[in-house]
């Protein structure tokens, strides 16, 4: 493929679809790039198709923070920073087990850091990278694949909300590709990095 197709300006690791408010296990790297039609579904009137873009450095801070959404992500940015860009937490957060998700919404690859332990100085700062989604829990959770399945829900919801809203008001800044079913695309610009 050319410099710039669709492929290259869409983060199809982090695509999905959502069909009644619920993700779709629709994995659309598997389909564009290794041309599994397995992943290859019929689209319902209603389904929300959401396509971020590949170059819009973002992070994604969920959970018991005062403000979840996503935030721009900077060069080295830390678990730290990435927490304060959402106004911090709320009173109540449970700090010792937050998530850190990367990689594939498919096939999340999950990391649980003591937040405490890192404000407190007794623990390192996390490096994050473009993409990663941090949830601060507000209750401690049993089992990790329970805890990354709620995870990839709240984002794939959060998403949805904003798109939503968007939808309502264009005061509200767009997150990614959003392509209604029998509409043509409408891509959403990047946010701009010093």
């Amino acid at each position: 493929m050319g410099s710039g197709s669709s492929e290259e300006i869409a983060d199809l690791r982090r695509s999905f679809v959502m069909r009644d408010g619920q993700m779709l296990p629709v994995d659309f790297h598997r389909l564009v790039k290794e041309g599994d039609m397995s992943q290859n579904i019929y689209l319902h009137p209603d389904d929300f198709v959401y396509v971020p873009s590949a170059i819009a450095r973002e992070v994604f801070v969920l959970g018991a923070v005062l403000q979840p959404r996503p935030v721009v992500y900077r060069r080295r940015m830390s678990l730290v920073a990435a927490i304060a860009n959402a106004q911090g937490t709320i009173k109540d957060a449970y700090l010792s087990h937050v998530a850190i998700v990367r990689g594939s919404l498919t096939e999340p690859e999950i990391a649980i850091v003591d937040y405490k332990e890192i404000v407190k100085g007794k623990g390192p700062d996390v490096l994050l990278e473009p993409g990663d989604i941090v949830y601060v829990p507000f209750t401690p959770y049993r089992t990790l694949i329970k805890y990354a399945d709620l995870i990839v829900k709240s984002f794939v919801q959060t998403i949805a909300i904003n798109e939503g809203a968007r939808a309502v008001s264009r005061n509200v800044n767009p997150v990614g590709v959003n392509i209604g079913v029998g509409a043509s695309p409408g891509v959403s610009p990047s946010p701009s990095i010093p």
